[in-house]
């Protein structure tokens, strides 16, 4: 045998050497295939809700004949099958460890990136302007200069790549002024105050988002997101004169130096809810407790909506969240009826330090319930409030306890009584708006409006 023959079967035997180890990764992979995919029907291990995502997950569709026929059952049960994956948060969790592969960092960016409608210095529809007091709109705050930002302002312009900002260690959430919203929400304000005329005083609190007092002003105009202050102050001062509109934009602009925000999560802290408290006690002429008075709980490793929405970024996860949530001296006894009609009895501060670490926001109030109502023994003058908010609304309704014999709290995305009725019934004496900036919109209008019908 020559040379030239004893070369060529050597590459014959290399080649099929390559053809079998081929055919056993081939046969390996659908292996796994096939095992990941019985994995998949092990009902057991398929999750409900997915905590990091904050959301239900996909159920099993209903099997119908008309399903079948049109192709809906069909892919009702990929959604579910992909939805409600076994382990998958996991999976969520190692693909965003996969994708920092790619160079993002501390300053990232999720989402796309918008613009907001200019904001007027006057009330501007073809509709009368409601009556109001007020004329121009006050300047906005300055915020201070510089890289230390020794103010609390931070001044790192991230990355841009969506709507979720995360510059240093903390997340932010973009802010865009919509003038349709703005004026729908000055008109429901105006329109609750008139039809309370003579049984409620209407209070009404616009809280800022974290963006609008950590994220200093030119990087905000950089990333076209508008002036919360100058938002604020446009319908502040567009609401009717009954309306005791309670400003605390510029209070927590001072103190932006302190923990008045989450890093992870797009809520205000418990401290940054006792400065509107400090506002609203001031606009109402009694005088506020002061945060020493209190029993303080603590609650650590909170990692909340800007890791879940931010693509899990390890920055975030690296710096977890402390809540500190200050107990009412009169009672820390309430009752709430959920979603599903069921009525609990609660805690106003819940013990939380064995919730899951994406849900220890829940701590105050049991979350964002239809209704709640909070009983002060301490008192039996008769005063009570409601409460008309959004999640914001959590952390300072505890405060309001020492002030009420009765504190009742309404969620406008889940309640559905006629509030005036109800104020009539409960005799409510104050009813306190609380929405944060993003909150002022459409969709939250809409609901809130519903409820004067």
């Amino acid at each position: 045998m020559d040379i030239h023959e004893r070369r060529e079967r050597r590459k014959e035997r290399e080649r099929k050497r390559y053809w079998n180890y081929l055919k056993l990764e081939i046969r390996s992979f659908r292996w796994m295939l096939l095992f990941l995919c019985l994995l998949g029907l092990v009902i057991p291990l398929r999750p409900k809700k997915s905590n990091v995502e904050k959301r239900d997950l996909e159920k099993f569709p209903a099997l119908s004949v008309e399903g079948i026929l049109g192709g809906d059952f069909f892919a009702g049960v990929s959604t579910w099958y992909a939805d409600t994956f076994p382990f998958r948060e996991k999976l969520l969790t190692a693909n965003a460890a996969v994708e920092r592969l790619y160079g993002l960092g501390k300053e990232q960016i999720h989402g796309n990136v918008g613009a907001g409608d200019e904001i007027p210095t006057e009330y501007t529809e073809a509709d009368p302007k409601p009556g109001v007091s007020g004329g121009d709109l006050d300047s906005a705050a300055t915020v201070a200069q510089g890289d230390e930002g020794g103010d609390g302002t931070i001044h790192v312009a991230p990355e841009s790549a969506g709507t979720i900002y995360i510059a240093q260690d903390r997340g932010f959430e973009l802010y865009y002024f919509a003038l349709d919203s703005a004026n729908q929400y000055i008109k429901m304000i105006n329109n609750a105050a008139q039809l309370l005329a003579g049984k409620a005083t209407v209070y009404d609190i616009l809280a800022p988002t974290s963006i609008g007092i950590y994220l200093d002003q030119d990087i905000q105009d950089s990333l076209g997101c508008s002036d919360q202050s100058q938002a604020f102050n446009y319908i502040l001062n567009n609401l009717d004169d009954s309306v005791r509109g309670v400003r605390v934009f510029d209070s927590l602009l001072e103190h932006n130096s302190e923990y008045l925000y989450f890093r992870t999560d797009h809520h205000w802290t418990a401290d940054g809810a006792y400065y509107a408290y400090q506002q609203f006690c001031q606009e109402k002429g009694i005088m506020p407790n002061a945060r020493e008075d209190y029993q303080v709980q603590e609650f650590t490793d909170f990692v909340g909506s800007f890791y879940s929405f931010g693509n899990q970024a390890a920055v975030l996860a690296e710096n977890p969240d402390v809540i500190t949530a200050y107990i009412p001296k009169g009672t820390n006894d309430m009752t709430y009826i959920g979603t599903d009609g069921i009525e609990m009895q609660w805690n106003v501060v819940a013990d939380a330090s064995q919730y899951d670490d994406g849900n220890k926001y829940s701590c105050f109030i049991g979350g964002d319930n239809p209704y709640s109502v909070i009983q002060n023994p301490a008192l039996q003058d008769g005063s009570s409030c409601l409460v008309i908010k959004e999640s914001y609304g959590n952390a300072f309704v505890p405060f309001l306890v020492d002030h009420y014999q009765t504190v009742h709290v309404v969620d406008y995305r889940y309640f559905q009584e006629n509030i005036p009725q109800f104020v009539a019934e409960n005799q409510v004496q104050d009813v306190i708006f609380l929405n944060n900036a993003d909150a002022v919109s459409e969709s939250a209008v809409a609901y809130m409006d519903g409820l004067f019908q």
